[in-house]
């Protein structure tokens, strides 16, 4: 099974703390863990490459329109 969670990093402990419960797994199961870093000063750049050109370019479309910025 794969499943993507957030957590924590404990520096002092060398630890990851899961941000919200692991369902599906049992306890002690050994699993790999992928970590990626949050780029704080740019979270936005995350969602890059999430949606294909189309999808982006209709979701800029819909939030235009809900919120249009008047010139």
């Amino acid at each position: 099974m794969t499943k993507v969670v957030k957590a924590e990093y404990d520096a002092e402990h060398q630890t990851l703390r899961l941000l919200e419960p692991l369902e599906g797994f049992k306890d002690h199961a050994k699993v790999t863990a992928v970590v990626n870093a949050e780029d704080l000063d740019r979270p936005r750049k995350s969602l890059r490459g999430v949606l294909s050109k189309e999808a982006g370019e209709e979701l800029a479309r819909v939030i235009d329109e809900m919120f249009p910025i008047e010139k």
